[in-house]
């Protein structure tokens, strides 16, 4: 039984060997194919993480009432960070407004030293938010929170992010879908072109007893080493590809190449994921390719 185990894998592989030409041709259409979904997950991932970046970075300024007393403050800090979507809270009293306020004035910061006696600044909260779905919505919320005169935050820029970041997530799994389905049928195609081209041995084959598993088991090999070699190469390429391309960004001199390169997914903390994920879905696809396709063609 051992032994006809190992023949049928030997023969998967002596046929990929035989068909050098379809096999080379199945490889270098599925290396296409999963450059094409590799690149459009990494610029999912990316565009994710500039755009969460750029969310972090988010803050609303909320304007409290003149004269409201500690506990009211608590109070209204306490409403805040109610909203579940708060990453930090920082009170600035309005002593500590004027002091930024004139240190980013300068020397001409001077000027404003009438005003330390009768400070008009009001006290306030510096809100940053780890999402900004629904940012209008949490703002009107916080605006009607007791003691809060008002909210200046960039709504608009917020609902920008958040589009960018849903168009990324859903074209992303669209276009890799669409890849992976052209993928299983590449595989499909390459399984019923090998079958109808060894139609007489198969025939031959179950004429004389030979079961369907044992007729199916080499075009499975096949199919599975077809996979994992069309993975290994499309995780070299784009390896070296991403490699090249971080470099050649960071050798920008414009800033705001600069700010993008340092919100970038360095390759190391996606690359065993990468592997596995070409390796296994190579195996997966050239595995599914065959059991779908293959079973029609053996009745004879």
């Amino acid at each position: 039984m051992l032994n006809s185990f190992f023949y049928l894998v030997k023969q998967g592989f002596k046929n990929l060997w035989n068909n050098r030409l379809m096999s080379l041709a199945s490889i270098g259409v599925l290396v296409s194919c999963m450059l094409l979904i590799g690149a459009a997950l990494l610029l999912s991932i990316n565009v994710s993480s500039v755009v969460d970046a750029v969310e972090d970075q988010s803050e609303a300024i909320v304007y409290l009432d003149d004269d409201i007393s500690d506990a009211a403050i608590e109070e209204v800090r306490d409403g805040i960070i109610a909203t579940e979507k708060v990453a930090t809270i920082e009170f600035i009293s309005k002593e500590e407004a004027l002091r930024s306020m004139m240190e980013s004035l300068g020397d001409d910061g001077i000027l404003f030293d009438a005003y330390a006696e009768e400070n008009n600044l009001p006290d306030s909260f510096r809100v940053t938010f780890h999402d900004v779905s629904g940012l209008s919505e949490t703002v009107a919320y916080i605006e009607g929170l007791e003691g809060v005169y008002s909210v200046s935050a960039l709504t608009e820029v917020a609902d920008v992010i958040t589009g960018v970041k849903n168009m990324a997530y859903v074209g992303g799994t669209i276009i890799i879908g669409l890849l992976i389905a052209v993928s299983l049928m590449i595989i499909g195609n390459t399984i019923k072109i090998t079958v109808f081209s060894r139609r007489r041995e198969v025939n031959i084959m179950k004429y004389v007893g030979a079961t369907n598993g044992f007729i199916r088991l080499p075009f499975i090999v096949e199919g599975i080493s077809l996979g994992v070699i069309s993975g290994a190469l499309s995780y070299g390429i784009i390896y070296y590809a991403y490699d090249y391309l971080v470099k050649w960004v960071s050798s920008q001199s414009a800033t705001w190449f600069s700010q993008i390169i340092s919100d970038l997914v360095p390759f190391s903390a996606v690359s065993q994921y990468l592997l596995i994920g070409f390796i296994g879905g190579g195996a997966f696809i050239g595995l599914f390719g065959c059991v779908a396709f293959i079973g029609k063609h053996l009745k004879v």
